[in-house]
């Protein structure tokens, strides 16, 4: 309960003022539910994931900081399997990209305009600036997953999806956590 309160709160927050400094990307941030289709949980939880993949690939590339370069590739090392199993059984989703056999290569594009905003963004963003923001952009995003997780396991029909959220939920509050230290927060 704890965390569906938070969860509402932290997007309803975020979709009002979000922790970076681009309007134009949070104007379409999304407002909180309280119940999420399993299509849209899927959808969600993919664009999620993707973002998290490719802005993590460039904070490996690009942070001075050890300590971020750390968190970004624990967000980057389960992906494939996070990514696996949100789209088995899933035939009616046939636009989801197939994953790369390269492990470190570019994922073809399966997010929206804000979160292709939010990575237009955070590549061009340089030394401190990067680190700040990309710690900004992670505290929002895990936010809004968290939300998203909670809301699907309250009244999510898919009882695999379901466990996978169950699941999940626990290293996504980690993962909240983490950055919220490392953006000293």
């Amino acid at each position: 309960m704890r965390l569906v309160l938070i969860g509402s709160l932290a997007l309803a927050a975020y979709a009002v003022s979000p922790p970076f400094a681009a309007p134009s990307v949070a104007q379409t941030a999304a407002a909180p539910r309280s119940s999420v289709t399993t299509s849209d949980f899927r959808r969600l939880a993919l664009m999620a994931e993707v973002f998290d993949f490719e802005s993590s690939r460039l904070a490996i590339q690009r942070s001075r900081r050890p300590s971020v370069k750390r968190y970004a590739s624990a967000l980057t090392g389960n992906f494939r399997g996070y990514y696996t199993r949100l789209t088995s059984g899933a035939g009616v989703f046939a636009d989801f990209p197939a994953l790369p056999a390269d492990p470190n290569a570019p994922i073809k594009p399966f997010v929206d305009e804000r979160r292709v905003a939010m990575l237009n963004q955070l590549g061009a963003a340089t030394g401190r600036g990067f680190d700040r923001l990309y710690m900004d952009m992670q505290l929002g995003v895990r936010q809004e997953v968290l939300g998203l997780y909670e809301t699907y396991l309250r009244s999510g029909d898919d009882p695999a999806l379901r466990a996978f959220a169950r699941e999940r939920l626990p290293v996504l509050e980690q993962q909240y956590q983490a950055a919220r230290r490392l953006a000293g927060r």
